[in-house]
């Protein structure tokens, strides 16, 4: 096995098929065919079959794939390091993944940062859930993940940014204090499986001993968002969740008055793959950017975790009391995640 092989191998995965592949590698078609013949005699393992529509990975060719693409990764770093030694300049490649709801908030703001600060830096950015992000850390597809973890994840290096608070959000006017024995009183839908916030939620309903039954489940941030305005249902969410400023609705918040679900935020680096000077830029990038918005009350629903402060359990209980009130009559405009009644004042 060499690396002429796992860049033909990789090539035709990504192209989709072997005559793709040459294509985009300006190789002859029977010499990726050969390469990857070498490869399967080798592993005694047939690595993809072929289809109508192209190829598709068999189980032994998925895993090769994983270690393949980090393998050429790893180079590819070493190489951009090499060359940025001399002067220190960071360049090369960097992939981070953000949670859907904050992706919304930090991902263009970091792409300008980045670009305006390191312009050699490639800043790969993407979506997704939580447990989709951590799988691709660890797997070495992504540099960096933003998740929602502690300091104790295995394969992991992790730093708490922030402690994130999750609301009852629904389309009623009602801002009040909700109960958690009143949440599953009304239609409730929930994230996919995948999901943090889902995770949280759950959680805190077995500790008090509470029966839920969802309607309805969705991965789609964007969906779930539109059939909590239409009053389909409400959800467990955080506020970031609700931040989109292309979207024409308003959605309110109640704080949980009997059960404070609160979740760490956290960056994080698998442990496997070395940090270049690029990753280490982007990280610092991304921690600076993120004050800036909780700092000036931008962000609603979360506060900021010092290097030097432990973060706290992620899930909280406490009694009705004054803070409570503090989120009383928040009714949030997507545009800017201020009350309604500002904006309106603004338009007047």
């Amino acid at each position: 096995m060499d690396l002429r092989q796992l860049r033909y191998f990789v090539g035709i995965v990504q192209a989709g098929s072997v005559s793709r592949a040459a294509d985009r590698l300006h190789v002859a078609q029977s010499a990726i065919s050969h390469h990857l013949g070498m490869l399967e005699a080798e592993l005694d393992r047939e690595l993809v079959t072929r289809g109508p529509k192209g190829i598709l990975l068999t189980e032994a060719g998925s895993v090769l794939y994983r270690h393949a693409e980090a393998i050429l990764r790893h180079l590819e770093f070493a190489k951009r390091e090499s060359q940025s030694a001399p002067n220190k300049v960071p360049s090369g490649r960097v992939s981070i993944g953000l949670p859907h709801a904050i992706a919304s908030i930090l991902s263009y703001e970091l792409f300008i940062r980045v670009r305006s600060v390191y312009p050699q830096i490639a800043l790969h950015l993407s979506d997704g859930n939580s447990s989709l992000l951590r799988e691709r850390l660890l797997n070495g597809r992504l540099d960096i993940a933003v998740l929602f973890a502690d300091r104790h994840e295995r394969g992991l290096a992790v730093e708490p940014l922030l402690l994130d608070e999750l609301f009852y959000v629904t389309a009623d006017s009602d801002t009040t204090p909700i109960r958690l024995a009143e949440v599953p009183q009304r239609p409730l839908l929930e994230c996919g499986p995948g999901s943090n916030s889902r995770h949280v939620a759950e959680a805190a309903f077995k500790q008090y001993g509470i029966t839920v039954t969802p309607i309805a489940e969705f991965d789609t941030l964007s969906a779930l968002r539109s059939a909590i305005a239409s009053g389909i249902g409400n959800a467990i969410l955080s506020w970031s969740a609700l931040y989109d400023g292309d979207r024409e609705i308003a959605l309110n918040h109640r704080r949980i008055a009997d059960a404070k679900l609160v979740r760490t935020i956290a960056l994080c680096f698998s442990e496997v793959v070395e940090r270049t000077a690029a990753i280490d830029a982007v990280a610092k990038t991304l921690k600076s950017l993120v004050r800036e918005p909780v700092e000036s009350g931008t962000w609603q629903g979360v506060s900021l975790i010092e290097p030097s402060r432990e973060p706290e359990r992620a899930r909280v209980p406490a009694t009705a009391n004054a803070d409570a009130a503090e989120d009383n009559g928040n009714r949030l405009h997507p545009r800017a995640g201020r009350r309604a009644e500002d904006h309106e004042s603004e338009r007047a």
